[in-house]
C-alpha cells in the first residue's frame, strides 16, 4: 500500500500481462530508493532473459520515454543492490554511470 503523497512508478510487462506499480521511498539528484515488490526479479535472469525484471522495465520505460523518466530527465538508471524474487524491499539505483 502507498502513502498518499508518495510518488508511484508504473511498469508493465505486456508480454506476460504483468502490472507494478513502484513506490519512490527516496531521490536526490544521483540516487533513486524504490521499493521492490514480492515475486520481481530485480535484474535478467540468465536462464530466462524474457522473464520481467525490475531493471529491464526501468529500461523500457526510459527508452520509450514514460513520464516519471522525463520528468526526472533519466537516460540512466543502475541498481546498486539485488533483493530475491521472492523478497521485497528497498533497491537502490545510480542515475550516474560510473566514472
Amino acid at each position: 500500500m502507498t502513502k498518499p503523497g508518495y510518488a508511484i512508478i508504473k511498469l508493465s510487462a505486456p508480454e506476460t500481462r504483468e502490472f507494478w506499480r513502484i513506490p519512490v521511498l527516496w531521490e536526490d539528484s544521483r540516487l533513486l530508493a524504490l521499493d521492490k515488490p514480492s515475486g520481481l526479479l530485480t535484474s535478467p535472469d540468465p536462464c530466462d532473459p524474457q522473464r520481467p525484471n525490475l531493471i529491464t522495465l526501468l529500461h523500457r520505460a526510459i527508452a520509450r520515454g514514460a513520464s516519471w523518466a522525463q520528468e526526472r530527465k533519466l537516460g540512466y538508471l543502475a541498481n546498486a543492490n539485488r533483493l530475491d524474487f521472492e523478497t521485497s524491499g528497498v533497491i537502490l539505483l545510480a542515475k550516474d554511470k560510473p566514472r
